[in-house]
């Protein structure tokens, strides 16, 4: 939801709550800010869980990797092969 959006949602309930005047607009520009902070979070939070995802991935990508340097060097030894 843009902020924007959040203003005039605000605004429509501040109003259906009997709030009026800088009363009205402190309320408001106190809700919009802390639904942006929240927002602002859950990006962040999302984004660290994308880029923990990813170094999981990684990670694996490289332990299969070694297994599988592993697997032909023990196979290299099994033939008598030698690196």
């Amino acid at each position: 939801m843009s902020e924007l959006d959040l203003w005039a949602k605000y605004l429509d309930l501040g109003v259906r709550l009997g709030r009026s005047g800088e009363d009205l607009s402190a309320w408001v520009e106190d809700k919009v800010r802390k639904d942006m902070e929240r927002s602002d979070r859950q990006i962040e939070r999302k984004k660290k869980r994308e880029e923990m995802e990813l170094q999981k991935q990684r990670e694996e990508m490289e332990l299969q990797k070694h297994r599988d340097e592993m697997e032909m060097q023990k196979e290299r030894c099994k033939s008598g092969e030698r690196k």
